[in-house]
This record gives C-alpha cells, sequence and structure tokens, in this order.
C-alpha cells in the first residue's frame, strides 16, 4: 500500500516532468485510436463496395483482329466483315464460375399470337413471326433489340423493371416453372384474358444453311431437313438463304403486372405493336431456351457477369478462354469506377496505418530517453528508498505504477477524443463512397459512354 501511495505523490511532486511523459503517451494514444478507427472504417467502406458494386465484366469484339481474319478468309479482295457471335450455350457456361459474385441472364424472343390482338397492333395486320431484327433506340440512347417482327415480345427471366420499382404486381404471381407467363393489365383487359388461361404464342428459330445450298439450288418456300429437323427456305435479297422453322410457346397467365413505364421508349417511335412495352409477356427463361436446338438463333440470350473483385478477371479470363471463348473477344472490366471509388480509401487506409507506426516508434523512443533521464534524476530518491531496507523490485514496482497511472489517465481520455475526432473523418469517408459510388452507378446506366454487353447471341 506504501509504494502505490508513494508513487502517487511522486506524480504530484514530479508535475513537470510527468506531465511531459503523459503528453508523448497521450499523443500515441490518440494516434493510435484514430488510425485504426479510420483503418477500421476504410477497410469496411472497401468490402462494402466489393459487396454491393461487384465488377461488371465486358466481353466485347476485338474489331482489329475481326478485320484481320476477315481480310485473311477474303478470296476474291472482297472484305465481308461479320460481327462475331457467342453462342448462347457458352455464354450460360460462363456464369458457372468460382469468380463470380453472380450472374443474370435474360432472353428475348418475338412471337405472334392469331387468338388475341396486340395493343396498337393494326386491324389489317396479318403477319406472322418475322425474320428480320428490329433495333429501337431506349433511354440514354442505348439501342435496344426486340429481336423478330413480331406483336409480341416473350422476355425470359427480365425482372429488372420490378426490382426498380416500374412494375409490380396487379394479381397472380411471378412465373415459377416452365410454361408459365405474366402480361400486362392492358392486354388482359383488351382480351379479357383470366388467370390460368393458356395463351400459344408462336416464334421462328433459324439455322444457317448448309455451305453448299445457295439459292440457285433452293427457292423460295422449299423445305429443308438439317439435322433431323424440318426448316422452310426464305431467299434474302441478297440472295442468301435462310432456314427457319415455328415453334410454339404455349402460356399458362399466372399473373398479371401493372406497368409504370411509358409505352414507347421515345417519341419518335411509330405506333406499332412491336414497339409497345404492353405486349411483353414475361417468363422464364428456360421457357424460351426448351423449344430451341443447340445450333438455332432465334432467341437473344443476354448474361451479364459479376466478378467478386476486379483482381479476379484474369484467372476468369482464363476461365472463359479454357471453355471456348474465341480470341476475337476481349475480356474486360469497369476498373475505373472501381478505383474511382476503392484507390482513395485504401491510399488513405495505407496513410493512416503508416502514421501510426511512425508516431508509435517515435513516441517509443522518446519515452525510452525521458525514463533514462528520470531515472538518473531521482538516484538519490531511490538510494534513499534502499537505505531505507526496500527491495529492489518493489523500488522498481514504485517506478512502474507511476507509468501505469499516467498511461491509463491518458488512455481514458485518448480513446474519448480520439473517437470523437476519428468520426468526422470516418463520416466524410463514408460520404466520398457513396457519392462515387452514386456517380459510377449513373454513369453506368445510361450515361455517354455506350458499352457493349458482356455476351449477346441469337
Amino acid at each position: 500500500m506504501y509504494i502505490l501511495q508513494n508513487a502517487l505523490k511522486n506524480l504530484v511532486r514530479n508535475k513537470g516532468r510527468n506531465m511531459m511523459i503523459g503528453a508523448i503517451i497521450f499523443v500515441i494514444i490518440l494516434t493510435t485510436v484514430v488510425s485504426l478507427i479510420i483503418n477500421n472504417t476504410s477497410s469496411a467502406v472497401i468490402e462494402d463496395y466489393k459487396e454491393r458494386f461487384a465488377s461488371e465484366v465486358y466481353i466485347t469484339p476485338d474489331m482489329q483482329k475481326v478485320m484481320q481474319e476477315a481480310q485473311n478468309n477474303s478470296t476474291d479482295g472482297r472484305v465481308m466483315v461479320k460481327k462475331p457471335e457467342i453462342p448462347s450455350e457458352q455464354l450460360l457456361q460462363f456464369a458457372d464460375s468460382e469468380y463470380l459474385k453472380e450472374s443474370i441472364a435474360t432472353g428475348t424472343i418475338s412471337a405472334n399470337n392469331s387468338d388475341i390482338k396486340a395493343i396498337d397492333q393494326d386491324d389489317n395486320d396479318t403477319s406472322s413471326s418475322g425474320t428480320g431484327s428490329t433495333s429501337i433506340v431506349g433511354e440514354g440512347g442505348m439501342m435496344r433489340s426486340i429481336g423478330n417482327n413480331g406483336n409480341y415480345r416473350l422476355l425470359g427471366d427480365s425482372w429488372e423493371d420490378f426490382n426498380d420499382g416500374l412494375r409490380s404486381l396487379e394479381s397472380g404471381r411471378l412465373p415459377e416453372a416452365e410454361g408459365e407467363g405474366v402480361i400486362s393489365e392492358e392486354l388482359r383487359d383488351s382480351n379479357h384474358i383470366n388467370l390460368g388461361d393458356v395463351m400459344t404464342f408462336t416464334a421462328n428459330l433459324s439455322v444457317d444453311a448448309p455451305s453448299d445450298m445457295t439459292s440457285d439450288n433452293v427457292q423460295e418456300g422449299d423445305k429443308v431437313t438439317v439435322d433431323g429437323m424440318e426448316y422452310t427456305a426464305s431467299i434474302s435479297g441478297m440472295g442468301t438463304v435462310r432456314l427457319q422453322r415455328e415453334v410454339a410457346y404455349p402460356l399458362t397467365i399466372v399473373g398479371v403486372y401493372q406497368d409504370m413505364t411509358d409505352e414507347y421508349a421515345n417519341d419518335n417511335m411509330p405506333k406499332s405493336a412491336a414497339f409497345n412495352s404492353r405486349n411483353e409477356v414475361l417468363t422464364t427463361l428456360e421457357t424460351l431456351l426448351t423449344q430451341r436446338k443447340a445450333n438455332e438463333t432465334g432467341v437473344n440470350v443476354n448474361v451479364t457477369y459479376y466478378l467478386k473483385s476486379p483482381e479476379m478477371l484474369e484467372p476468369f479470363e482464363a476461365e472463359v478462354r479454357a471453355k471456348g471463348l474465341s480470341d476475337l473477344f476481349n475480356v474486360d472490366t469497369d476498373t475505373a469506377s472501381y478505383e474511382k471509388v476503392v484507390k482513395p480509401v485504401e491510399g488513405l487506409k495505407s496513410i493512416s496505418i503508416t502514421f501510426m507506426v511512425v508516431v508509435i516508434i517515435l513516441g517509443s523512443i522518446i519515452l525510452l530517453l525521458l525514463a533514462s533521464i528520470s531515472i538518473r534524476e531521482r538516484k538519490y530518491e531511490i538510494g534513499v528508498l534502499r537505505a531505507m531496507g526496500m527491495k529492489k523490485m518493489k523500488v522498481a514496482l514504485g517506478l512502474w505504477l507511476e507509468i501505469v497511472t499516467i498511461t491509463c489517465f491518458c488512455l481514458v481520455i485518448g480513446l474519448g477524443i480520439g473517437t470523437v475526432a476519428a468520426q468526422p473523418v470516418s463520416d466524410m469517408l463514408l460520404q466520398n463512397q457513396a457519392e462515387a459510388a452514386e456517380s459510377s452507378t449513373s454513369q453506368g446506366a445510361g450515361g455517354g459512354n455506350v458499352m457493349m454487353g458482356p455476351g449477346v447471341c441469337n
């Protein structure tokens, strides 16, 4: 007890020296607390960004390689450049990867239905599933393909508008199994459709004509068998032979959706059933792909890939190359948006840790020097205590209690002030991260730069 009482009295007797030691200890504790809080906040910001804003992968044609291949394949000096396509089977295979946080696969096919009338369908319209492909200009100037020229569009696993709150169920439920569909309330009301009704849509699937099949030996409307399937031949204006067959999609109506989007993507579009969003019938991607053979086109499949981290781009590219991705395609990710948010935070995190280590090292050196000077100044005091019969261990314990008392006092004050001082820095980090993430998201949604999606095929 005497040792503790003597230690407390010594703190008062040597106020100047102890205040200097306390100031140094306080600075070390304050710096450590602030640095650790900033480091933890920075780590949380980085992990949160990786969790919520995974890096989107872009698989785009390398136009230089495409041109080079077209020139190499030219036999008569004419260079015919054809946009390379990725088979939908490959796109879906790429989605099975340990490097992906998630993947979103959707499908579209144009179709017709002779039993009902589409919204804005011309009374004289007797078209069936066409063979041409139509593109429309959507919001932000983005081109949106609607496939063949049918009055309806069957969308597989396309729930983005529901997630954005632009569409909602008016009645029923969303499709859960193959052969189920959801229609708009406008289409339901105009055709008096009830839940549980089965509506059969027809669409065309195509296959490449054999190389020896030309307009010289095939006529318009001829029936041709390829791989055990019968197709109808059609001749384009350039004499190209196209083989297609009609398939049926019987859909049981299990729900009706309300649509808050505009019927047409912009005011310049013609009023036509093919362009009216109220004629979109929602179903599952499995439903659209069931009727299609592996070598057939007609169903536009789009798969969007999101990496767990941008650093995984290289192994993911190696994986998709091994699964058959052609060298005509580049595999990239939007590292700019990632670095815009994460790099400044990582830099601040590194600086805070470095600053903390430097302060601890310098502070420790200064404390050792002060402790050494203090012991030399207190030789007389220590000698008196030893002369009174106090053992060396008790003398050392008394000196140690003085330092512990100062440290505990500084620790309480340092933790409180450090927490308060670090809070504005943490708030600033979170605010900057939110603003950068929002800016990155808005630019990707419809801004100036248009990038080809991760893979579109027929």
